[in-house]
């Protein structure tokens, strides 16, 4: 299902002439940096932020009748948190704002999504911190352009297991989203290092989406598993599992940083650079919109109602939202870089390429050249 994040604008009279156009340039520059200034120095006044963006992509249908807006082709997992942003950004308006037509299209895994990124019918899409690197190795060209999440999972069992602690995985069976997942990077790294063992050699790895993932362990048929944060977060409110560890937790046991983005925005190298800056801006803006956005909102109710999110029981969202809201971006830097570098040497270092799943990381698979200034 495509998602087109664009307000059509249908244009009725005679064209404009140059002065008019002009005209409508220079008043949306101007109006478009007062919002932007105020999305940042006020993001918590969450009326006046959607009033503000909302002027500014009314402004901006006068230039859309003149012209097309430059698209940046999005691919999104199905029901992954990506998919609220490239809506959010339809909801609010920003990517409009920021001059740019977002067309989002979801897909059934994280591989679909790779496979669209790698053919060209997507020029971003989100994957873990080694996302770039893997793609790079088999000669697809695209770099980490933007930090997408900081929020991680977590290690649970069923409810009534009798695993107590990482070293009781010896054995297990061990459900995660695919065999390559950071999560799991990191649970192996930590086994081999201090406990000796690697599930995935000495037990067994099975890949699952995260419905299956919450259907394996409420019916304890797999031993243990990593589901991301927000299904943590559905699965302790359904009372079906214990929490036995953070990935957090998992790095700081390793000597590592837990704050670094573990999820990142990766876009072609053959997009037009601008295009990538207003992507990003498009992304900031979005970000800064909804955690500003109370949970009670109705907006939070219409990524329930566009089925961008299922829940079993609705009144679990709130919690959801809250960790949503915590795990959102920090600055991406220079030192942001040298950070995730670090963190995939010391896994290499400590559990060896085979585990990590790369021998090392370039440092130009990442690249802050694209921050909006």
């Amino acid at each position: 299902m495509n998602t087109r994040i664009i307000f059509e604008a249908h244009r009725c009279g005679p064209e404009p002439d140059a002065r008019a156009l002009e005209t409508a340039r220079a008043l949306e520059t101007e109006t478009y940096g007062r919002v932007h200034h105020e999305l940042k120095e006020e993001a918590t006044m969450h009326t006046l932020v959607r009033l503000s963006l909302t002027l500014a992509a009314f402004i901006g249908l006068s230039l859309s009748a003149a012209q097309d807006l430059p698209r940046v082709n999005a691919a999104m997992e199905a029901v992954g948190t990506f998919s609220w942003i490239v809506h959010a950004m339809d909801y609010f308006g920003t990517a409009e704002a920021n001059g740019i037509e977002v067309v989002g299209t979801s897909y059934a895994s994280k591989q679909a999504t790779e496979l669209a990124l790698r053919g060209g019918e997507a020029d971003v899409t989100v994957d873990d911190f080694l996302g770039a690197v893997i793609l790079r190795s088999v000669d697809v060209d695209v770099t980490g352009i933007y930090p997408f999440a900081k929020a991680v999972g977590a290690l649970v069992v069923p409810v009534d297991s009798d695993i107590m602690d990482v070293e009781g995985l010896r054995g297990a069976t061990i459900a995660a989203g695919s065999l390559r997942d950071k999560s799991l990077l990191i649970l192996r790294a930590l086994t081999v290092s201090e406990y000796g063992f690697d599930p995935q050699a000495d037990g067994e790895v099975v890949a699952a989406a995260p419905p299956l993932m919450m259907q394996l362990v409420a019916n304890s048929e797999v031993d243990a598993a990593l589901p991301l944060w927000h299904f943590v977060a559905r699965m302790e409110a359904a009372g079906t599992i214990r929490e036995i560890m953070p990935v957090t937790e998992m790095l700081a046991a390793l000597g590592l940083p837990g704050d670094l983005p573990n999820l990142m925005i990766l876009a072609r190298d053959d997009l037009d650079a601008e295009l990538k800056t207003a992507f990003i801006a498009t992304f900031q803006d979005t970000v800064d919109v909804m955690v500003a956005t109370p949970n009670d909102d109705p907006f939070w109710q219409t990524i329930l109602d566009e089925e961008l999110y299922t829940l079993p029981d609705p009144s679990q969202f709130t919690l959801v939202i809250d960790r949503w809201k915590l795990g959102t971006p920090d600055a991406w830097t220079e030192e942001s870089i040298d950070g995730l570098v670090a963190m995939v040497e010391r896994l290499v270092e400590l559990a060896g390429a085979e585990v990590v799943g790369v021998e090392s990381v370039p440092r130009d698979a990442y690249t802050t050249e694209f921050n909006p200034q």
